[in-house]
């Protein structure tokens, strides 16, 4: 099918990543929700220009999530739960991913397409307007 956005190694790294964390988390070894305000946050383009970017609190909202703070995810950056969807799909055997049905594959660019668009609209509407005053 090959119909993700994510190469597949970085999403197998990035995976990977994900369920250390909440093995960590769920052993209490350390709570995702005290990493959420540890761990440095910088974003280059919100560095040059003053204005968060549409990916800002997106390591915050997947640490959310993996706390169980959902409410807190959509807060931060409501986009993590496609995120996480695309990294499941992408790490998703390729005999499953042959199971699509032709027309729903035919379809997903075009969802890609809509999503691109609700984020540079939540951008526009939630992060860019609120900056100018407007």
């Amino acid at each position: 099918m090959e119909h993700y956005l994510i190469p597949r190694k970085p999403a197998l790294a990035f995976a990977g990543l994900l369920l250390a964390l909440v093995f960590v988390n769920m052993t209490g070894i350390v709570s995702a929700d005290r990493i959420v305000g540890v761990i440095p946050v910088f974003c280059p383009f919100e560095a040059a220009t003053g204005i968060p970017c549409p990916g800002c609190g997106m390591t915050r909202a997947i640490l959310s999530l993996m706390a169980g703070n959902f409410g807190a995810a959509a807060v931060y950056n409501p986009f993590c739960f496609f995120l996480l969807f695309m990294v499941i799909a992408s790490i998703a055997p390729a005999r499953l991913q042959k199971q699509v049905p032709a027309r729903i594959a035919r379809l997903l660019p075009y969802c890609y397409m809509f999503i691109l668009v609700l984020v540079i609209a939540f951008w526009i509407f939630d992060r860019l307007l609120p900056h100018w005053g407007i």
